[in-house]
């Protein structure tokens, strides 16, 4: 029997993004969606929309994560974001690529051990270097030694872009047993990662393959992965077609107009990123 009560399911959101206080206080005049990334109002939210916790993604930007423009600095706030909420939220290292290849896999092991994140971010359009690039080798293999899980942006615009679910597959084939999280589901490269031990949450892309495909069809390509791969994610407050307003009832009214059974709906919205989360520890 299908699910319907995605609304009232205890969940993860596995990807949102928050900028810590002292970067609104220095933008007082700022009016687009990055007012929403206030970690008060997002905490005031969760109980209504039964998000038991959500994971604080970084930009591999220090400019918009700090005001000292450093990437110490940046893992500075995010321990201090979850350490202000306690149990509310995860958050995963940063990269900038200003450092070494060596200072940065430096940079978020202090960030693992000394200030308590949980996972490791790296989004190659930011960062301007390809997620197969020699400059990530000793970021992956940290996270694999580890068994720390990765989270990469794939929203790819050609074969070649620097985020292209192919460069994901050499990834896992360098680092075999590497726990990866591929954002926005490799977007239209979806069917590259069919075959690739990965997860894949579907932050931002649900309702741009709505659009695109139908309810049908988009159901078809969450469940080609199966249940127990697919992450339930946002990307809130950002998206390219819907307010933030309106993004969690989005995404509620398109599952709920899926046929998946309450148990894996369960695991989509909840056990499959804790799981992930709880083998790190």
């Amino acid at each position: 029997m299908a699910f319907t009560h995605w609304e009232s399911l205890k969940k993860i959101d596995a990807r949102i993004h928050i900028l810590p206080d002292a970067v609104h206080k220095a933008n007082p005049d700022s009016d687009d969606v990055w007012l929403c990334t206030d970690i008060h109002g997002y905490c005031a939210m969760m109980d209504d929309l039964h998000i038991e916790k959500a994971v604080i993604m970084p930009l591999n930007d220090p400019w918009l994560m700090s005001m000292e423009f450093t990437i110490d600095a940046v893992h500075r706030n995010l321990r201090d974001m979850k350490n202000a909420s306690p149990g509310k939220f995860y958050a995963f290292a940063d990269i900038d690529t200003r450092n070494t290849p060596a200072q940065s896999a430096e940079a978020i092991r202090k960030a693992l051990d000394g200030y308590g994140l949980d996972g490791i971010k790296i989004h190659p359009n930011n960062t301007r270097c390809a997620l197969d690039d020699e400059y990530n080798a000793p970021i992956f293999a940290l996270a694999q030694q580890r068994n720390i899980p990765v989270a990469i942006h794939s929203y790819p615009n050609s074969a070649e872009a620097v985020c292209a679910a192919k460069r994901i597959g050499r990834i896992l084939e360098r680092y075999p047993g590497l726990r990866l999280i591929v954002a926005h589901m490799g977007g239209a490269q979806w069917e590259e990662l069919l075959d690739v031990a990965c997860f894949v949450d579907m932050s931002a892309i649900l309702p741009d393959y709505v659009r695109a495909f139908g309810i049908a069809k988009t159901e078809e390509i969450l469940r080609s992965f199966g249940a127990d791969r697919l992450l339930f994610a946002t990307d809130y407050p950002d998206n390219r077609h819907l307010p933030p307003v309106e993004i969690y009832a989005a995404y509620f009214d398109i599952l709920n107009r899926m046929d998946f059974t309450e148990e894996e709906a369960v695991k989509i919205a909840y056990t499959n990123m804790r799981d992930i989360m709880t083998a790190s520890k």
